[in-house]
């Protein structure tokens, strides 16, 4: 008897397959930024533009390209500069403006290379997540929070010319490629979030506790492929000051800079934070968001941890929510927690009822169009 010949199903196919069983994602991320991107044309139309430069007032979607986006721009055409004193280019990590750099260099320009970057990242980083959480908890838990993640509050910031979702891409792909037992990619991944932002070095957390679980089932090689994934966020952030001494001949340009930003950490950071609300709130009412996206963020992953995530990923969840704490302000944490991803898992537990959940995705869609809205009134 001689067997039928196996029918490879060609690659294009497969892929278009893939793509079909997560429709609902894609559409999740479509809705999303287009609330965004409408949101932000409103602001170009008829909204509050005062605060944006020239160069973004001109723009349909300048609202986008604001804030930290110049800074970044400056970066990726200019190189790195550090002007002592005054807040300067240094407090921005390498791979975004790098990424800029190379799509400007094929004829994008800088401000739409910015935004195809983040939300094209973004998608990606709704994927991972997606495959994360079912593999960590179960489908119908993943697709709530994957839809809660695609139309969160604070994430017009995804949208922006910011890396934010570069390093959620590369956190959650790295840590489905280490419970793959890809620990080289795992690795490779991991110190790309680390030279995005400074809060990607927390993924080593979850890859440091796969490893240990993993340890007595791996061979010696991959034992040491495992440990050097886990270590490899801690080498990027580390290479980052030696880049910096090397190109402006200070290897704590990093830390100038941040101090000219206003941050400045300290174990009685807290303490100095809480003390300086009053004094804050009169200098910028905004505050008062930041403090109460620092609560919500917290009893997010109170209930993610009593939603059974693993600990090592509540641990770092709570490092990048808590962390800038002890700079002494809560200045931009409704960013910084964007990266927490057991927030969304905590989101996803709350939202198990459905008129619990029809109203989370209800209340988030104006939040998240009015936040996007109050671009050019506060920093985000």
């Amino acid at each position: 008897m001689i067997d039928a010949p196996l029918i490879r199903e060609p690659p294009l196919a497969s892929v278009l397959a893939w793509m079909r069983e997560r429709t609902a994602i894609c559409a999740w991320w479509l809705g999303g930024r287009a609330v965004v991107l409408v949101s932000a044309v409103i602001v170009h139309v008829a909204g509050p533009r005062r605060r944006l430069s020239a160069i973004e007032q001109k723009h349909v979607l300048g609202a986008l390209q604001s804030w930290d986006g110049r800074w970044y721009r400056i970066v990726a055409a200019d190189g790195y500069l550090l002007v002592p004193g005054h807040q300067s280019d240094p407090a921005f990590f390498p791979l975004f403006p790098a990424l800029l750099r190379v799509m400007h260099t094929l004829g994008v320009g800088y401000a739409v290379a910015g935004l195809v970057l983040a939300n094209g990242a973004f998608l990606v980083a709704l994927l991972a997540f997606h495959e994360l959480t079912a593999t960590l908890f179960d489908g119908g838990f993943a697709r709530r929070a994957t839809a809660y993640l695609a139309i969160f509050p604070f994430g017009y910031v995804f949208s922006m010319t910011y890396p934010e979702s570069i390093v959620l891409a590369a956190m959650t792909l790295s840590a489905l490629a280490a419970m793959r037992g890809r620990w080289l990619p795992a690795g490779a991944l991991a110190a790309a979030a680390a030279l995005a932002r400074p809060e990607g070095v927390f993924v080593a957390l979850p890859l440091v506790a796969l490893a240990w679980q993993t340890r007595r089932t791996l061979p010696p090689i991959r034992r040491g492929c495992a440990l050097g994934a886990a270590l490899a966020p801690f080498a990027a952030a580390a290479a980052y000051p030696l880049y910096l001494d090397h190109v402006l001949h200070n290897p704590l340009a990093w830390n100038r800079a941040e101090q000219a930003w206003g941050r400045r950490f300290s174990l009685l950071g807290p303490v100095h934070a809480i003390e300086r609300v009053g004094q804050a709130f009169a200098g910028n009412a905004w505050v008062v968001r930041d403090i109460a996206a620092t609560i919500l963020y917290v009893v997010l992953l109170y209930a993610a941890a009593r939603a059974g995530a693993p600990r090592a990923w509540i641990a770092a969840g709570t490092a990048i929510v808590v962390l800038p704490v002890f700079s002494g302000a809560f200045t931009s944490i409704g960013r910084f927690g964007l990266l927490a991803v057991p927030v969304y898992w905590g989101l996803a537990a709350i939202g198990r009822r459905p008129r619990i959940d029809m109203t989370i995705r209800a209340l988030s869609v104006a939040l998240l169009a009015a936040a996007t809205i109050t671009i050019p009134l506060v920093f985000p």
